[in-house]
């Protein structure tokens, strides 16, 4: 009876291990992030935060960070983006914000970690074809 118990329990574990493992690499588009994920803090500076499973590595959840910052350049009718001021928190989900700041036209000049929106959405749809 035990022995019998004991299995249904390890199965129903396995189980919800498996789909966290599956929900982890999802990317959740900007216009379904919630309200208190994006923060306008200046006209062209944000606080943008992504929030994924604890089984999400880290460089997965950078590359859903930096596609999230991408859309919202791009919505906000800019062209390029930096990042700074990170704050990571690892509990039962996986948290990071950064500070964006927006920039539009010709890419600035001597600004270090500066992403071209279209070329991050660009290598993200690379990537979905790719899997």
């Amino acid at each position: 009876m035990w022995l019998k118990l004991l299995r249904t329990r390890l199965t129903v574990v396995i189980l919800a291990a498996s789909l966290v493992g599956c929900a982890a690499g999802r990317y959740t588009p900007l216009g379904d992030a919630e309200k208190d994920e994006i923060e306008q803090l200046k006209e062209n500076v944000y606080r943008v935060e992504y929030r994924t499973s604890a089984f999400t590595s880290q460089e997965r959840l950078d590359r859903h960070l930096r596609r999230r910052c991408a859309e919202l350049t791009i919505r906000e009718g800019y062209d390029f983006f930096h990042l700074a001021q990170r704050a990571d928190v690892l509990g039962f989900s996986r948290r990071t914000a950064m500070t964006v700041t927006l920039y539009k036209g010709p890419k600035p000049i001597g600004t270090v970690d500066l992403y071209d929106a279209k070329t991050v959405l660009a290598e993200a749809s690379a990537v979905l074809l790719s899997n």
